[in-house]
C-alpha cells in the first residue's frame, strides 16, 4: 500500500500535458495538445482575472488569446470570466495574453495591457498549483520593454472549434 500513492502520484503527473501556445510542439505532441481541455481555459481565465485586478486600464474585460488557441476557449474563458468579450480587432483596447508555457504545476503567461499613459505595458505572469491546490498566480514580472505593435485578433466567426 505505501507503494501505491507515490505510483499514483506519479503516474498523475506524468499524465499531465504540456503546452505551449502559440504551438512549437511536433506534430505528435499535438494531438495531445487542445487548448479547450483542463487546465489550460482556468490558466487564461487566472492570468486574465489577475492582469485585470492589478495593471488595470479597462473596464470590462477584453481578451484576446495565443495563436492557435481554438474558437472553443475563447468561448470557455468568457464564460470563465463572467461573459468577458473577445477582441475582435487589433483596434480594440484589450489584454492580449501574447503566450502561454504551460509544465506540470506551473505555468508562464506573457501579456500585454493597456496602462494609464494610454499606451501597453507587457508582464510575465507565473502561476502555480499542485494536486489540491487551484491555479495561481504567484508571481509577476513588468517589463520596461516599449510595445509598439499589437498581435492581430486570434479570434474570428471562422476560429475553428
Amino acid at each position: 500500500m505505501k507503494y501505491l500513492t507515490p505510483a499514483l502520484l506519479l503516474s498523475v503527473v506524468g499524465c499531465t500535458p504540456v503546452a505551449t501556445y502559440p504551438p512549437i510542439e511536433n506534430e505528435t505532441a499535438l494531438v495531445f495538445s487542445n487548448s479547450s481541455n483542463e487546465p489550460i481555459p482556468t490558466i487564461f481565465e487566472v492570468t486574465l482575472r489577475h492582469a485585470h485586478e492589478h495593471f488595470g486600464g479597462m473596464d470590462t474585460i477584453v481578451f484576446n488569446l495565443p495563436k492557435g488557441v481554438s474558437r472553443e476557449t475563447y468561448m470557455l474563458v468568457s464564460e470563465k470570466l463572467g461573459g468577458a468579450t473577445p477582441v475582435s480587432s487589433s483596434e480594440n483596447v484589450g489584454y492580449y495574453i501574447t503566450e502561454l508555457r504551460k509544465r506540470p504545476f506551473h505555468a508562464e503567461a506573457d501579456i500585454l495591457f493597456p496602462s494609464s499613459t494610454g499606451r501597453y505595458e507587457q508582464a510575465t505572469l507565473y502561476l502555480s498549483s499542485s494536486l489540491i491546490d487551484p491555479w495561481i498566480v504567484s508571481r509577476e514580472r513588468v517589463w520596461l520593454v516599449p510595445v509598439t505593435t499589437l498581435p492581430d485578433s486570434g479570434f474570428s466567426e471562422s476560429t475553428t472549434p
